[in-house]
């Protein structure tokens, strides 16, 4: 193993998972417009039923396992416990191991089964080949936590771009192929599928390459020996359950969508083919743009996580109110103005991306719009959940997603079936299920004592800066969109929002001093706050039941 401990400081690991994410999402997007010409909207409908379903069967094999072992590892190196850390790394390794192999079995033998249930049989062949997938990433997270428990965020960043430069290259390539060759758009959307199967199979071979196979465990006389090998898989099962759970849940928010979406047009009258074309609009062209945000926000929780769990290892809670203060302020700093941005620009954003998809266009827009009010809820959803985790307190994210999950379910149910409501029903019951459970998060971390801070300036502080910055870009736009192409007219008020947002930013403050130190060094003075009482240690009563 190579790592360097404590080689990132919590922000600077958020400045190279944010890039590498900016990377990934440029190319993801770049990747879906030449897939959505060569394979129509009905066949990324099967490609993105298939893609869904991997993401369930993925998340449940290692979202929660990742960061568990990264916790325990932070814990140990705050310790200085070496060759505890070496020994958790092997224990995980296996572990990751084996449950990628189940996990990819179980989707390909099942493909029929689940084609059948979502109501997409034609996405089958989809389904058996993304499978593989499943057994790729779970090795590769297991490395990943390895090096996020040592706060060095740069391998976990590279191989995300390598697993996208993959996709993007292979499965545009056999996409092509496949559709020139005159193949049925259900087998050409199977073909392109291998493209992330071989991205995720060499972003996999990267991790094992920089992190090297687990090593025997080396006995050094002067360090206390390692734990035993039960304890370690029963603090493993304690912490990675309940984060895998609130992530199983989040990931079966999508395919709840999914199924519903493909059900209730087939109630309304529409046939399987229509139904997965207009599922494919949706997919491909609303809901990868508005996850962008959330997936920018997502390096801020993964560099939070090991981060915050030091500081509550060293009884800082001046630090720990530091770190999650400015998690918070970054988050709505980011979250707010893109969420105007996608509910006023919605079509000329699809248009920009992708031209010559009129119909496909002309319904994603709207939908898109809807969603874009969701962003700054789904942002704070991941940055909570990530406190929350940090504290121990894993178990009450998975309450919150079961209460939005269920408001979606029951909603989107409704409203999909109403004639007049159908596809808009989908950003709406996301919307609700998004307020429901980050409602549910904050009221934990209240209750927990895991921020002494006050929320509501940091929420409300980027509202004034974005209001102006879009109302000179909605100016910009309707005076320009007359005299030049709608394309060149958004790309300059673009521009005018981007820079008038981050003049104002800095003008009023929406982020500090603080959030500078972060940016530009290791450590900072934590702020002292002035809510609740302190005594410089953490409390007592933290780590009690909620």
């Amino acid at each position: 193993m190579h790592s360097s401990p404590r080689k990132n400081g919590f922000l600077s690991g958020v400045a190279v998972l944010t890039l590498s994410t900016v990377i990934v999402k440029a190319i993801g997007l770049v990747y879906k417009i030449p897939m959505m010409h060569c394979l129509g909207a009905e066949g990324m409908g099967y490609f993105n039923a298939a893609y869904e379903l991997y993401t369930l069967f993925f998340v449940i094999a290692t979202a929660g396992l990742p960061v568990a072992v990264s916790i325990l590892i932070s814990e140990s190196l705050a310790s200085d416990r070496q060759k505890n850390v070496r020994k958790i790394y092997q224990i995980s390794f296996v572990l990751f191991f084996a449950l990628g192999l189940v996990g990819a079995l179980v989707l390909s033998l099942g493909s029929g089964s689940f084609a059948d249930m979502i109501e997409s049989p034609e996405a089958r062949l989809c389904i058996a080949f993304i499978a593989p997938t499943v057994f790729f990433i779970s090795v590769a997270s297991a490395v990943r936590g390895y090096f996020q428990g040592n706060q060095n965020m740069v391998p976990t960043a590279v191989s995300q771009v390598i697993e996208a430069v993959g996709k993007l290259l292979l499965g545009v390539l056999l996409a092509t192929w496949a559709t020139h060759a005159g193949w049925s758009a259900e087998r050409a959307a199977a073909l392109a599928v291998l493209g992330l199967v071989a991205g995720s199979a060499i972003s996999m071979l990267y991790l094992l390459l920089r992190g090297g196979l687990p090593a025997r465990t080396i006995l050094v006389p002067t360090e206390p020996p390692a734990d035993g090998a039960r304890h370690i898989l029963r603090r493993l099962a304690t912490l990675a359950i309940p984060v895998t759970l609130g992530a199983s849940l989040s990931s079966l928010t999508r395919v709840v969508d999914m199924a519903l979406i493909l059900r209730r047009l087939g109630d309304l009258g529409h046939d399987s083919t229509t139904a997965a074309a207009m599922f494919g609009s949706y997919s491909t062209l609303a809901v990868p743009i508005y996850h962008l945000p959330s997936a920018l926000i997502a390096g801020i929780g993964v560099s939070l996580v090991p981060s915050l769990t030091s500081a509550v290892a060293d009884g800082s809670e001046e630090k720990q109110n530091s770190l999650v203060s400015v998690a918070i302020r970054l988050s709505t700093a980011v979250a707010v103005p893109c969420a105007f941005g996608l509910a006023v620009f919605s079509r000329p954003i699809l248009s920009l991306l992708f031209g010559g998809e009129d119909e496909a266009i002309g319904l994603a827009a709207p939908l898109l719009a809807a969603l874009g009010v969701s962003v700054p809820s789904a942002c704070l959803l991941t940055v909570t959940t990530s406190i929350l985790q940090a504290h121990k307190k894993a178990t009450l994210p998975i309450f919150s997603m079961l209460a939005g999950t269920a408001v979606k379910a029951i909603l989107g149910y409704i409203l999909m079936g109403d004639p007049e409501v159908a596809m808009m029903g989908a950003p709406i019951s996301t919307l609700l299920c998004n307020l429901t459970a980050v409602s549910m998060n904050f009221y934990f971390v209240d209750r927990c004592g895991a921020y002494s801070g006050k929320l509501m300036p940091e929420l409300i502080r980027p509202l004034t800066p974005t209001c102006i910055a879009m109302a000179l870009a909605m100016a910009a736009y309707w005076i320009l969109g007359s005299r030049i192409t709608e394309s060149l007219a958004f790309l300059i008020a673009l521009a005018i929002c981007g820079v008038t947002y981050l003049a104002l930013s800095v003008k009023l403050h929406v982020l500090g001093e603080e959030d500078m130190a972060f940016l530009s060094k290791r450590n900072i003075k934590p702020r002292i706050y002035k809510g609740r009482k302190h005594n410089g240690t953490q409390s007592e009563n933290s780590g009690a039941a909620c």
